[in-house]
């Protein structure tokens, strides 16, 4: 893992004085690479939270435009914040991780640097971890913008661990990451993000946390999430990181059947065993190419000036594809593969060959 060294000019400064007040209760962590266009309106939404004991550590992985100058600028001003630069692009996962080892807060909150926060995230967020004891995750509602900041969708969720966690087994909507404060002594307690599930990391994160702990969410948005072309999600129409998605969840599943699990594993071969295999058998089940048809039917959308415009050539795509009534399933009732596959591995005559 790369190093973190720190990048604000005074940052020992500001270390010493968030080490002298020992701890808080909330470390903010937003990892930045290449920001600068959403940057400033992020950051300015948590230092804007009504809630304010807090720290707010932004991690740069070695971006190429203003975003340094950014951060820097914003180290000057505010003694809440703590920077960070990885040696070499690491990724999201690498720097949440870096940021998570030097956070001082009793929980850690994720913010995306495109996305925003609404003032009262991290006050309501606090106030439901204080009714419900034993949460290691709390999400929100959310809602969902352009890269302009105009609004596209509202977002909901359920808001108990029965009903989070039967969506997060089956692959359905969830929280949104930007949106989830987790409790750090969790965190720590399963080793952070895992490279292996990269760029599904968080997925595999959050089953592995519904694990040891309860889940929670707020019924009311707390944060925009900003929906353009850069997305992580939008890389090869999200194939790679749908495929990780699908072998994070036949891991839990295999988990919960008290089997091994091949992602546990510190045998490389093992791991490129069972990726290959459930590669192989996943382009069988015909749900990459349902993930494929809802991929362009939402680039319709997020390509269209006006909401409804964009609705009409969401549907339009879809029904086009042949794919509509096995998407809506899905979306609803959840996908059934993992817990098959699971099942098909266990049924080996060795699982760990």
């Amino acid at each position: 893992m790369p190093v973190a060294m720190f990048s604000c000019k005074n940052l020992h400064i500001k270390l010493k004085g968030v080490m002298e007040n020992n701890k808080v209760k909330i470390s903010v962590v937003m990892a930045c690479y290449n920001s600068a266009a959403y940057l400033d309106e992020a950051v300015k939404s948590v230092l804007a939270q009504k809630y304010t004991d807090f720290e707010l550590i932004l991690v740069d992985d070695c971006s190429v435009d203003r975003t340094p100058e950014i951060i820097a600028a914003y180290c000057a001003t505010d003694s809440r914040i703590v920077s960070l630069n990885l040696r070499e692009h690491s990724g999201p996962a690498i720097a949440r991780n870096t940021a998570i080892q030097a956070a001082k807060g009793e929980w850690i909150a994720i913010l995306d640097s495109d996305d925003v926060a609404y003032p009262d995230r991290l006050q309501e967020q606090v106030k439901l971890v204080g009714r419900v004891p034993g949460l290691v995750m709390v999400g929100s509602d959310s809602v969902s913008i352009d890269k302009r900041g105009n609004l596209l969708q509202a977002h909901r969720y359920p808001l108990r661990n029965i009903n989070l966690v039967s969506r997060l087994y089956s692959m359905r909507a969830f929280p949104p990451h930007s949106s989830i404060m987790y409790r750090a002594s969790a965190i720590k307690s399963i080793a952070g993000f895992r490279m292996r599930f990269v760029p599904a990391e968080d997925y595999d994160f959050w089953l592995r946390l519904s694990e040891v702990g309860q889940v929670g969410s707020v019924g009311k948005p707390l944060v925009k999430i900003r929906k353009h072309p850069d997305n992580i999600s939008n890389w090869d129409s999200g194939v790679r990181q749908f495929k990780r998605a699908l072998m994070a969840a036949v891991c839990h599943h295999l988990r919960a059947s008290g089997a091994i699990d091949p992602s546990a594993s510190e045998n490389e071969n093992e791991w490129e065993e069972f990726s290959a295999w459930v590669d192989e058998k996943i382009a069988l089940t015909g749900v990459i190419e349902r993930h494929k048809a809802r991929a362009a039917a939402r680039s319709k959308l997020l390509s269209s000036r006006y909401f409804l415009i964009g609705m009409l050539r969401f549907a339009e795509s879809l029904l086009r594809s042949g794919h509509a009534i096995a998407s809506v399933t899905d979306k609803f009732c959840g996908s059934p593969v993992p817990k098959l596959l699971a099942r098909e591995w266990i049924s080996r005559d060795d699982p760990r060959r």
